[in-house]
């Protein structure tokens, strides 16, 4: 091998590491961009799934007052049903079964 060819040699390989140490720099900073992202979506996330906790704890109150507007109603229907009947018998008893 010659001067000549060291040389060439020696700036090949100073150029590749020239272009290595550049694909790092910006893998490093695509990373870094990438991490920023993520956690900003991890917080995101954080924020969803807190919202959903929430909106399932106020749906869940809100079945529980269903159910008991439904068993009041039950009850009101109940003792509506018996206030008709009651009235039913009274009119019909009160006329001797005469119309």
């Amino acid at each position: 091998m010659t001067g000549e060819d060291i040389e060439r040699t020696i700036a090949f390989i100073l150029e590749q590491q020239a272009q290595a140490s550049a694909f790092n720099a910006q893998t490093q900073s695509t990373m870094a961009q990438l991490t920023e992202r993520l956690d900003r979506l991890t917080e995101r996330t954080d924020r969803n799934a807190e919202g959903i906790t929430a909106l399932l704890a106020i749906a869940e109150m809100h079945e529980r007052e269903i159910t008991e507007n439904r068993e009041a109603q039950s009850r009101t229907d109940e003792r509506l049903n018996a206030l008709i009947n009651t009235v039913e018998r009274y009119i019909s008893e009160g006329r001797n079964g005469k119309t």
